[in-house]
């Protein structure tokens, strides 16, 4: 009895204290997402590559920007969100300073519409041009700003859901979405409004890129993120989850971009902060690299 004893005291001694819990992360959206897609993929990713043990969840929450934006700074849960590189953003919460696309598809936007106004669009060259149209975005979302300091109108319905259905009421002219958006943006509104059409000429620029977000003081979160993101990024694995993605490989070469008018956004009319500009240049999609290979 007293050897059985030691035994199980020798057992005990010899086991940690405190499991260690696994690192909970939830990423918080305003529709249903589901598991293949990019953004989940590319958390998921970060996640792996860090060296604590986790547990990714989804939560889906119907509200605006803004609202979102409160909710993860003010809860205690450790939320995820991808927000648009705005300075508003990073003073109320932590960034994640390496672009979750590589620098592209959220800073070239490509135009929803209707088919007149993709006739007129022919003929636009520059930022006047575009001037004469009215623009429409979600509220509190990056872009505005952007556009509304580039001279353009932009109309910020709460709802941006309600957008397309406004193109077709002629109440706004373009819905400006990312390349990587525009594809699922068409295929999602198109049965309820036929007459949208995906814009065949120009392509609007701007260094903007989407980071995952977290609350302000979650430097645990914070940090493993970014260690994941970083090891995925020079491993090479970050830009093959680009490359094989279904919906951008398809993207890149339906869109044509070379064959686009490119109207650039003056660096001056952005709401960007220089850690995000310096993230951009620092993380970039690399041309001429193979799936597999490591980033040199």
């Amino acid at each position: 009895m007293q050897k059985i004893l030691i035994w199980l005291t020798l057992l005990f001694c010899a086991q940690p204290a405190f499991a260690q819990a696994p690192l909970q992360a939830v990423l918080l959206v305003d529709r249903p997402l589901p598991y293949e897609t990019y953004i989940y993929r590319l958390l998921e990713l970060a996640l792996k590559n860090q060296q604590q043990a986790y547990k990714l969840e989804i939560e889906i929450i119907d509200a605006t920007q803004p609202r979102r934006v409160k909710i993860v700074s003010s809860s205690p849960k450790n939320y995820v969100i991808a927000l648009g590189n705005r300075n508003e953003h990073e003073k109320q919460l932590q960034p994640i300073y390496i672009p979750i696309q590589l620098g592209l598809g959220l800073g070239q936007r490509i135009m929803l519409t209707r088919s007149e106004v993709r006739d007129s669009l022919k003929g636009v060259k520059n930022l006047k041009d575009l001037s004469k149209f009215v623009f429409a975005q979600g509220l509190g979302w990056s872009d505005v700003k952007i556009l509304q300091d580039a001279g353009l109108k932009v109309y910020t319905p709460a709802d941006p859901a309600s957008i397309p259905g406004m193109l077709m009421r002629k109440r706004v002219d373009l819905y400006p979405r990312g390349l990587f958006e525009i594809d699922l943006e068409y295929k999602r509104y198109v049965p309820d409004h036929p007459d949208l059409v995906i814009d065949d000429n120009i392509v609007l620029t701007y260094p903007l890129a989407s980071f995952f977000y977290v609350r302000e003081d979650n430097k645990l979160l914070h940090d493993a993120i970014k260690k994941g993101l970083e090891k995925a990024y020079y491993s090479g694995q970050l830009q093959d989850l680009i490359m094989t993605d279904p919906t951008f490989s398809k993207t890149l070469r339906e869109i044509q971009l070379d064959k686009r008018v490119k109207i650039e956004v003056p660096v001056e009319s952005l709401d960007v902060s220089e850690k995000a500009l310096s993230a951009l240049k620092k993380f970039t999609f690399v041309p001429g690299k193979k799936v597999g290979e490591k980033v040199k």
